[in-house]
């Protein structure tokens, strides 16, 4: 875990002021994968410290390699109840910021390369769903497979048979051992 958060801090301090353009997903499945995590790092954690934001993304890789949800980090992130028009139901998706009416453009930019940093690094060392080169090494799971996480300021009616986990700043990480 300390290689990772290592790794995030140099990349960030090397990349964050340079004069690159913000990060374009590149047109197959890597850079879309990279892109819809970074979006749900950005959206959901941007205001949380480095352990919170890779929480979120290590929450998105579980849903991912769990059998009760969708097997893509892409299909995860744009999980959604929706009409029988296939239009999406307003604040009916699992991570709210998909479909809370709001632009899903990431605006800050500091944060928004941070996002894209924990992404790539989240991905490229879990093997998630990507073909890379080398040997991975794994990444300490330290939410305990936890696929759940809400703000402390709300108590939805989700976590009532659920095992707190962990709380991170201003979020609480679940774990329902009954239904995974």
């Amino acid at each position: 875990m300390k290689k990772l958060f290592l790794l995030c801090f140099i990349l960030v301090l090397c990349t964050a002021f340079g004069k690159r353009v913000i990060y374009e997903p590149a047109p197959n499945d890597y850079g879309n994968e990279v892109n819809c995590l970074a979006k749900n790092i950005y959206f959901e954690a941007r205001d949380q410290p480095t352990k919170g934001q890779i929480a979120v993304a290590l929450v998105t890789i579980n849903r991912v390699n769990s059998k009760r949800f969708p097997n893509t980090i892409c299909r995860v992130v744009h999980q959604a109840n929706r009409y029988k028009s296939g239009k999406i139901k307003r604040n009916k998706c699992q991570f709210s910021w998909y479909c809370d009416g709001a632009s899903d453009i990431p605006r800050e930019r500091l944060a928004w390369k941070i996002s894209l940093l924990i992404a790539r690094a989240m991905l490229q060392q879990s093997g998630v769903q990507i073909k890379h080169h080398g040997e991975p090494w794994e990444i300490e799971d330290f939410l305990n497979g936890a696929k759940h996480y809400h703000r402390v300021d709300v108590n939805p009616y989700w976590n009532r048979n659920m095992l707190k986990v962990i709380t991170i700043d201003d979020h609480i990480f679940w774990n329902d051992y009954v239904n995974d």
